[in-house]
């Protein structure tokens, strides 16, 4: 699954590494600066839980004033990563992930997702599924601020984030 990031989706989807971030090739379209807070995820077996409060993340790990995009790390295990995604301004470019699912739901904020060339427009409360090897995109449409809970499966790798063009109008 990926405001890639972006969201989203993945947003870019960092994971706990804002270095491999930062290795994006050249030709790839111009992405807004990532940072990722600390500290590290939480680490589990496959047989413990995880519950956390996202609303409190924020709080306490809010966008900067001059940020546009944070990733923050609020879950991982061998199956799956799971990041608080807030997106300010700007867009969160096409891209796609070969080996990872992603789904993505929009905690706050407004914006438009692009899922191989389906434009929607989403909402507080929305969820979407994006399936490996489907090109997606985000764009915040304007207002504070969108956050978003991003989970992949399984456990994320950030060399599994894969620039793409963004699809004709």
């Amino acid at each position: 699954m990926a405001l890639a990031a972006f969201l989203f989706l993945a947003l870019p989807g960092c994971g706990a590494s804002p270095s491999k971030c930062a290795e994006e090739p050249a030709s790839a379209k111009a992405a807004p600066p990532v940072s990722v807070a600390a500290p590290a995820p939480a680490s589990a077996g496959k047989t413990e839980f995880f519950l956390g409060n996202a609303r409190e993340a924020m709080e306490k790990n809010p966008l900067g004033k001059d940020e546009k995009l944070k990733v923050f790390p609020l879950f991982e295990n061998a199956d799956h990563t799971v990041n608080l995604i807030q997106v300010r301004g700007g867009a969160v470019p096409s891209h796609y992930h070969a080996d990872h699912d992603e789904l993505a739901v929009i905690l706050e904020g407004a914006g438009t997702f692009t899922i191989e060339g389906q434009v929607r427009e989403v909402k507080a409360g929305d969820v979407q599924v994006i399936p490996r090897g489907a090109v997606h995109s985000f764009a915040h449409a304007g207002g504070p601020m969108t956050a978003v809970v991003s989970i992949f499966s399984p456990r994320f790798d950030p060399k599994d984030r894969i620039p793409a063009p963004a699809p004709a109008p």
